[in-house]
């Protein structure tokens, strides 16, 4: 339902993009978000559990024929975990868009209820950039 209220919303004030965003790991919300999308832009962690995340989500979005790229959060932490879901990602087709490394900004750009690439310019806020520069050229094409 909320879908379809911001859908109309959307109608009503010509908006050109309807961004969802799902909640974390896999379920019935997770179908929700992705259904009638054009595209899903997944965020994984390289931990363990994301890595599962990540190949459940992309199944789902696989069932419903969504586009699926992939950006991996925190990606310094563990360098080794993000190159293994680099390579799974690989392997089944699905690009990653970006690598957005661990920064304490985040949790300070949260705190004061700002979005980190209007608290800070730093390597978060450029990667964040860079990503959402693909999103639109690929949405306009």
């Amino acid at each position: 339902m909320v879908k379809q209220q911001a859908r109309l919303w959307g109608l009503d004030t010509g908006a050109p993009l309807l961004l969802v965003d799902g909640p974390p790991r896999i379920g019935c919300p997770v179908i929700s978000a992705s259904a009638g999308a054009d595209l899903a832009l997944v965020v994984a962690e390289p931990t363990v559990s994301g890595g599962h995340d990540l190949e459940r989500i992309l199944a789902t979005a696989a069932h419903f024929g969504v586009p699926t790229w992939v950006i991996i959060n925190k990606a310094d932490l563990n360098p080794a975990r993000a190159e293994e879901i680099a390579a799974f990602c690989d392997a089944r087709g699905v690009e990653i868009v970006g690598r957005v490394s661990y920064d304490t900004v985040v949790t300070e750009a949260m705190v004061r209820g700002l979005p980190v690439t209007e608290f800070a310019d730093g390597p978060v806020s450029a990667a964040l950039r860079e990503i959402w520069r693909e999103v639109r050229r690929w949405l306009s094409a």
